[in-house]
């Protein structure tokens, strides 16, 4: 396990191997660990093989790739923000594709950025392994090049669909991704690779717009009536995707399920599965509560504070939350901030916010909702400056134990109670049915 929670000499000791931080707090403060379920690890490479040969519905790849008679082949994998194990079924997929009849000079693999910033080399390295990379072409997707993108209409909901051109015109098209909890979108994976993933920076703003958030059917774990899913699933249908691999991952990074077919069938056995992990139920709010991101999301803080919106139903006015992370690219965001440096009031940054949306402004609504419930925040990082942390309302203090020391003295109880959720965006927390 990457992290723990021990009982040594009365008190409750707290690690995290990933972070290499520890710290203990008296038994009696602790209301325990907090986390998603853990499924275990499938082992050996014939669990891929399997994926691509024998599907959840739909025909074999390929077999698809013979009977379209396809001669390019665009396969379409996620950033690094996300860490697809993609290089564990790229390339018997390529040998899927090559046995079907697609040259190795016509397969492309895109990487699926949405707004995020491009895969560098080592990056492209990682994600297709030693045994295929240079051997086959692996680009960035472009969202603000008019001329890499092709118009296919509008969605019901008004969303101007633009896609990559190049990947939308290939024979076959495949997508490789992660199936986790996702705070707007229910679960990601399956045709978030298209949108957000290889759509133009107009198609995810008005997807990701303020009234498709604050919908009631939008939240993690939700996919009925959830309007941004159902919008993005119409978007990946436009695009036309022959073929998905979605990998479930467990609480150690390790591949715990590979599920391969249609966009859709592949997705909902993926769901189905992770369903059955993720309820998490708190006996009651927390004084304090200790959380973290886990990689990859402790890349940047605008990733980070997903741990903190995932909290959001088990948090009461008065909790304090420590929220630590490496974070080595800093706030890595313009626009997340921006409202909350521009304005003091929040309604005003609220305001702001909706009237001058930007895409990653998806994380500044939810967060000025949190502070406008006077929850106070502990950021505990060295990898985002002091002045950037006081900006966004709340408190920089590099060192963990220092963070839950200033947490004791804002709480103000004698005996408060410690919950520690590691991780919190891959569970749907739930407070427990208050006693009669």
């Amino acid at each position: 396990m990457i992290y723990s929670l021990q009982e040594e000499n009365g008190f409750a000791v707290y690690r995290d191997l990933d972070e290499n931080r520890t710290i203990s707090i008296p038994k009696d403060h602790c209301m325990g660990l907090f986390e998603a379920g853990d499924p275990p690890a499938v082992k050996g490479k014939s669990v891929y093989l399997e994926a691509l040969c024998q599907p959840e519905d739909g025909l074999p790849l390929r077999t698809l790739a013979e009977m379209k008679k396809a001669k390019t082949a665009a396969v379409i994998i996620s950033d690094i923000t996300r860490q697809v194990p993609t290089a564990k079924v790229a390339p018997q997929l390529v040998e899927e594709l090559v046995a079907g009849g697609v040259p190795l000079s016509g397969i492309t693999f895109f990487v699926a950025l949405g707004v995020h910033r491009p895969a560098t080399e080592e990056e492209m390295r990682l994600f297709l392994g030693e045994e295929l990379y240079g051997k086959v072409a692996i680009e960035n997707h472009e969202p603000y090049d008019e001329a890499a993108l092709i118009d296919l209409g509008v969605t019901q909901r008004g969303t101007p669909v633009k896609v990559n051109k190049k990947a939308y015109l290939c024979d076959i098209k495949i997508t490789i991704g992660k199936v986790e909890l996702h705070e707007m979108a229910g679960f990601s994976g399956g045709r978030k690779s298209i949108l957000p993933g290889v759509s133009s920076e107009e198609t995810i703003l008005v997807n990701h717009r303020p009234e498709m958030i604050f919908s009631p059917g939008t939240g993690a774990g939700k996919l009925e009536e959830n309007p941004i899913h159902e919008d993005m699933l119409e978007t990946a249908k436009l695009f036309g995707v022959h073929f998905s691999i979605n990998f479930v991952v467990n609480n150690s990074g390790e591949v715990a399920g590979v599920f391969g077919g249609s966009l859709e069938g592949s997705h909902r056995a993926a769901v189905a599965f992770l369903r059955r992990f993720v309820d998490v139920k708190l006996p009651k709010a927390p004084d304090i509560a200790v959380i973290c991101p886990g990689q990859p999301l402790s890349c940047d803080l605008y990733q980070g504070v997903k741990a903190l919106i995932a909290m959001q139903h088990v948090l009461r006015p008065d909790t304090v939350v420590v929220l630590y992370g490496a974070f080595p690219e800093g706030m890595n965001s313009v626009d997340f901030p921006k409202p909350l440096q521009l304005f003091e009031d929040l309604d005003e940054a609220k305001a702001y916010t909706i009237a001058n949306y930007r895409i990653q402004m998806d994380h500044t609504l939810p967060i000025i909702d949190l502070l406008k419930r006077e929850i106070r925040v502990i950021v505990c990082t060295e990898g985002v400056s002091a002045t950037e942390i006081r900006q966004i309302r709340m408190s920089p203090v590099p060192k963990l134990d220092e963070a839950l020391q200033q947490a004791y003295t804002l709480c103000g109880k004698a005996k408060p109670q410690v919950a520690f959720c590691p991780h919190p965006q891959k569970a749907v927390l739930t407070l427990a049915e208050p006693k009669e």
